[in-house]
């Protein structure tokens, strides 16, 4: 059957993804299923980024194929390609950052979100996409930035409005920076040279940076801007959901499982990245959304003249898309437990979906988690990172650390 072809209003603006692994080649290929049933064949337009490869894992350990579904990938070069691919109708559904979906959504391409992935950590400390300045530089702090020049992948994208935001919540004169647009492995060189006063880049160059040139971080727009940033997802052409709802259900299904699997097996993922680059901080996955952080996302990038009206949420981010918060749970070595939302202590909770990520310190103690349907703990001995995505039914739930209990309700 001939497919038509649809060209977009507008030549879509060049768009960052964050996360670009200019080294990296993932793996191609497709999903093989169980015996002898067919598979639906989907074509995911993606990009050749660490973040994407709870995608790769999927395939890998079968849960595609396990929903029907064999997965064939095209690697592309930006979120503006993702886009323009799925537009013309060279893919069904495409890998990409938060912002091309805004900025199509807003220049007459109908897309709607399918599935969602990654979002951003909680300080400098574990977040793997932030503003780096060189060692000896004079600037020590975020209003140091001001009349300085910051290397960002694209003008017009996520890092000019995650940075400008950062900048204004701050006290800082967005307008007072200048950003210049410089390729990700083109920064650390720049960086050296004086070309630029700072970059904003995610892994690998950012270790490379830490750890070869002696970068400072300075900043981490970020988690500046919440707990738990939204970055990237998975979306396709509004039609194809509204005409295969029960096949969007099966990849979402599919990939959601993906990334639950990744974020609890983050040896898995870095053994699928190439030699040397395995120690990088790796984003968060969750099958969450956060709604409420989305829309403050999209008012960013009209501030910000990226956008130039709202996108239409209801069909960008349909409800079929779980909406949830993510919370931020640690356990500190004197056994202090705490749980936190949008970096508030946790007291009420509606009933729903929640990703937990816990940080565990304690060598002796465990964090724990039990109420309605669920028992969950953080290894005895081990420190370290445990992430779990879990349903909340109402009634009381306690969460502790060897000591002092600490309650909460859903309701």
């Amino acid at each position: 059957m001939m497919r038509t072809r649809i060209r977009p209003r507008t030549r879509l603006l060049g768009v960052a993804v964050a996360g670009v692994l200019a080294a990296l080649t993932l793996a191609g290929g497709t999903a093989t299923g169980a015996g002898n049933k067919a598979l639906v064949g989907i074509t995911v337009d993606t990009l050749p980024i660490a973040n994407a490869l709870p995608l790769d894992l999927g395939i890998k350990k079968g849960f595609f194929a396990q929903q029907g579904i064999e997965i064939t990938k095209r690697t592309l070069q930006s979120g503006n390609d993702v886009v323009l691919a799925l537009a013309n109708r060279n893919g069904e559904i495409g890998y990409l950052g938060w912002v091309p979906m805004m900025i199509a959504s807003t220049q007459g391409i109908q897309i709607s979100a399918v599935a969602p992935s990654e979002v951003e950590g909680t300080s400098v400390a574990d977040n793997w996409q932030n503003i780096l300045v060189k060692g000896d530089s004079s600037i020590r702090t975020p209003a140091d930035l001001a009349g300085k020049t910051i290397a960002v992948n694209a003008l017009k994208g996520v890092g000019e409005v995650m940075i400008k935001a950062a900048l204004r919540k701050v006290g800082v004169n967005p307008g007072s920076v200048r950003l210049l647009a410089l390729p990700f492995p083109a920064m650390r060189a720049a960086l050296r040279n004086g070309q630029v006063d700072a970059i904003w880049t995610p892994e690998p160059f950012l270790s490379q940076a830490l750890n070869l040139d002696g970068a400072r971080i300075v900043m981490a727009p970020g988690p500046v801007l919440g707990k738990f940033w939204p970055i990237g997802g998975y979306a396709s052409l509004s039609d194809w959901a509204r005409q295969n709802p029960a096949l969007a259900k099966k990849f979402r299904t599919a990939v959601d499982r993906s990334l639950s699997y990744a974020q609890a097996h983050p040896d898995e993922i870095r053994a699928l990245l190439p030699a040397g680059t395995g120690n990088v901080r790796l984003p968060i996955w969750s099958p969450v959304i956060d709604r409420a952080k989305l829309r403050q996302l999209a008012r960013y990038a009209q501030d910000f003249g990226v956008i130039s009206k709202q996108p239409n949420f209801a069909q960008l981010v349909p409800r079929s898309i779980t909406g949830g918060k993510t919370l931020q749970g640690t356990l500190t070595v004197s056994r202090t437990a705490r749980l936190l939302v949008d970096g508030k202590t946790v007291k009420t909770l509606p009933e729903g979906e929640y990703t937990f990520v816990v940080s565990d310190r304690s060598r002796t103690a465990s964090f724990r988690l039990r109420g309605p349907g669920v028992n969950k703990r953080t290894p005895l001995k081990g420190i370290g990172r445990s992430t779990w995505t879990l349903s909340l039914r109402p009634g009381r739930y306690t969460y502790s650390g060897g000591g002092v209990k600490h309650t909460f309700r859903v309701v």
